[in-house]
């Protein structure tokens, strides 16, 4: 399947190629442990970005809960009020000027 030979082949014309191209006096960036290091670098930086898009979304995700809870007990609250109102209102059309306490029937219902 693997073949040792033409693995060599491909390895000398890489180092051929390299040769020639450091003889003109371009650089070869073909170092192993420099390559290692910059890759490790590149990963490195791409999971700290991962993970404060991560942290980002979370933020964004209890805020949005924040907002809504406030605006459930604000709706709440609201209906609370309107309530408490419209007892009052008519703890005060039952209320008689004149009669101590709350209406309780007609005033002639016995005769």
């Amino acid at each position: 399947m693997h073949d040792p030979e033409k693995g060599q082949e491909v390895a000398s014309k890489h180092a051929w190629s390299a040769a020639v191209s450091r003889a003109a006096g371009e650089k070869v960036l073909d170092d192993p442990k420099l390559l290692k290091k910059s890759i490790k670098r590149e990963e490195g930086i791409r999971n700290k970005s991962a993970k404060k898009w991560q942290e980002r979304k979370e933020m964004e995700k209890k805020g949005q809960q924040k907002k809504q809870d406030t605006r459930k007990e604000h709706i709440q609250q609201r209906a609370t009020e309107k309530k408490e109102r419209s007892i009052a209102k008519r703890e005060k059309k039952l209320a008689r000027p004149g009669f101590e306490g709350r209406k309780q029937g007609f005033i002639n219902k016995g005769a």
